[in-house]
């Protein structure tokens, strides 16, 4: 049976010809010539035939060194090429990026993420999948993902980039109706929107640390936040939502309102997910470097 030999071998012997002898080989290389040699005869043995006749003053092809060389010239050269480009799309500020996102995270607050990104890297496309379901990362191929929540992914790295602050929350319109709410005990009477998986509000207090847990009695429940949302502004009750819902547009003419601002509920981390520290891409390190720092300029509280 044959000795295997390496593409490395190959190259090798590509060099040997173009330099026109071993010493120059090993002189361009910095490789010695005595290893050169012997990686050389390791390659003739693997073929089964001399495919160069040297001495000390005698450089030549045999006719097997010659077909082997004009047969794998282009093999050779066509594989550096490859290589050549692969490590050039790595590290240019070009191509794809496949992000998965929860819906309701990216419609109401991490699409001006995304849309300034874009701006400002115009050469780097965005394919965005939102999905309030855990997407296989590895099938679908995705870059990178955000998760709200501990991550179940563990051979991904998780870089923690915001953390997401649930608020009570009502239409201007029915808190008319309803009167002053002063304390979560005020609740206990009002007609109350629960969202899955929040079943539970555990709100504290900003400023004095008090908490209060309550088990609401729902007037609608669902297990969606952004259909919550709707019910809250058809003034169906009073709903905690994730703060991103009404926060970033709180105003005196928004027909959502905080209910109880001082009080917040239940938090969750929200996570960057990427495979490789060492082999990233430069658009996908550009892409995570700027999302923290967007995440830190525009965070929701």
């Amino acid at each position: 049976m044959k000795s295997k030999f390496s593409l490395d071998d190959m190259h090798l012997f590509q060099l040997v010809v173009q330099y026109k002898g071993i010493n120059a080989t090993a002189s361009a290389t910095g490789m010695a010539p005595a290893t050169l040699s012997r990686r050389l005869k390791s390659l003739e043995m693997a073929l089964g035939g001399r495919l160069l006749e040297r001495s000390a003053h005698h450089f030549s092809l045999t006719e097997m060194g010659k077909n082997y060389y004009t047969q794998c010239s282009p093999l050779l050269n066509d594989l550096h090429s490859i290589a050549e480009t692969l490590e050039t799309n790595q590290h240019k500020l070009c191509g794809r990026l496949k992000i998965t996102a929860p819906i309701s995270l990216s419609q109401r607050w991490l699409s001006g993420c995304f849309f300034d990104f874009a701006k400002r890297y115009p050469q780097i496309h965005l394919e965005l999948v939102l999905s309030n379901h855990y997407e296989n990362l590895v099938e679908q191929q995705f870059d990178a993902a955000f998760r709200v929540g501990e991550p179940q992914e563990p051979n991904w790295i998780a870089r923690h980039v915001w953390t997401t602050h649930m608020g009570l929350c009502a239409s201007k319109s029915y808190l008319q109706q309803v009167g002053d709410i002063l304390h979560p005990h005020d609740l206990t009477d009002k007609k109350l929107i629960v969202a899955e998986p929040v079943t539970v509000w555990d709100l504290k207090h900003r400023h004095s640390g008090e908490v209060v847990g309550l088990n609401p009695q729902s007037r609608f429940r669902t297990n969606d936040f952004h259909l919550a949302i709707d019910a809250i502004a058809a003034q169906l009750g009073i709903g905690l939502v994730p703060n991103y819902y009404f926060r970033a547009t709180q105003d005196d003419t928004a027909e959502l309102q905080a209910v109880l601002p001082d009080w917040m509920g239940q938090q969750r981390p929200v996570y960057l997910l990427y495979r490789d520290r060492e082999t990233v891409s430069a658009r996908l390190r550009v892409f995570i470097d700027f999302v923290i720092e967007w995440t830190q300029t525009y965070q929701i509280i």
